[in-house]
């Protein structure tokens, strides 16, 4: 099953172009990035980056997973703020 959380770790990794970059972005540690996005490699069956020295460069199937992972993350976050302003008062 696909987690949010490794689909936001590949969407930083993909925009900011780096693990590192992504793990300081996020909070975190730059291990805790890689394991994310290793998962969803093996999930999905495919390198999702060329991982060549410090440079990370998109695979096709990378570039093709960002297109949907930043709608599908784009809708969550319209979800998770609709929930919020409709939530009732207690």
């Amino acid at each position: 099953m696909l987690d949010l959380r490794d689909l936001r770790c590949f969407v930083a990794v993909y925009e900011l172009r780096g693990f590192a970059r992504a793990a300081k972005t996020l909070n975190t540690v730059q291990s805790s990035v890689s394991t994310r996005v290793r998962r969803l490699e093996h999930f999905l069956g495919a390198p999702l980056f060329e991982r060549i020295h410090r440079n990370v460069t998109p695979t096709e199937k990378g570039v093709l997973l960002y297109q949907h992972a930043r709608r599908v993350l784009d809708q969550v976050g319209e979800l998770e703020t609709v929930v919020r302003i409709e939530k009732p008062a207690a």
